[in-house]
């Protein structure tokens, strides 16, 4: 327990990315669907996320510091995934705090996948987010091991940092800008 605590206050990314895809893609039929992403304006919204339900975590736990975004299909308006993303001033890059698949998205824990293109998204999210606050997609996490940050460093060109984490990543301004050519959404 007081490890997730610990994980929840620093942040950790914790997403494979599976296919690189402008839009997400249905995983039976490979129909491609479009993208809206939206802010989570309230906290309390955030209750139904929820670790007993297969987000990985009670979201509403997540520092009140860091912005939350949800992905959804435009036309259904189903969430696909969850991405906290952090204006960080000091570093002046946006920090990926945490970014989670639907459960029916989530074939490591579940299984089985709805949807592909999921993780690359809430990346790219995180990485406008960075140009919106001004600092050009510069953006930095923690992955939670060895293995996703080679992850990262192989399916972005992410650079290894390891200042304020043994797996701290960051992701500059040139590759942030790949991101977001390749990943399409609107903002609502």
């Amino acid at each position: 327990m007081e490890e997730r605590q610990r994980l929840l206050k620093q942040g950790c990314i914790n997403i494979w990315i599976d296919e690189i895809v402008p839009c997400l893609k249905d995983t039976v039929t490979g129909e491609m669907k479009e993208t809206v992403v939206f802010k989570i304006e309230s906290r309390s919204y955030l209750k139904q996320y929820t670790e007993q339900n297969g987000w990985q975590i009670n979201w509403i736990e997540l520092p009140a510091d860091v912005e939350v975004y949800e992905l959804a299909l435009k036309d259904t308006k189903e969430i696909q995934g969850l991405v906290a993303v952090k204006n960080d001033v000091n570093s002046r890059a946006a920090f990926l705090h945490w970014a989670c698949t639907a459960p029916q998205n989530n074939k490591h824990d579940f299984g089985k996948q709805k949807y592909s293109g999921v993780g690359g998204h809430l990346f790219a999210i995180a990485a406008d987010k960075s140009v919106q606050w001004g600092y050009e997609g510069a953006m930095h996490g923690f992955a939670l091991n060895k293995e996703l940050l080679e992850h990262y460093i192989e399916t972005f060109n992410a650079e290894f940092l390891g200042m304020l984490h043994d797996y701290q990543f960051f992701i500059n301004e040139i590759n942030a800008k790949k991101l977001l050519e390749v990943y399409n959404y609107e903002w609502n």
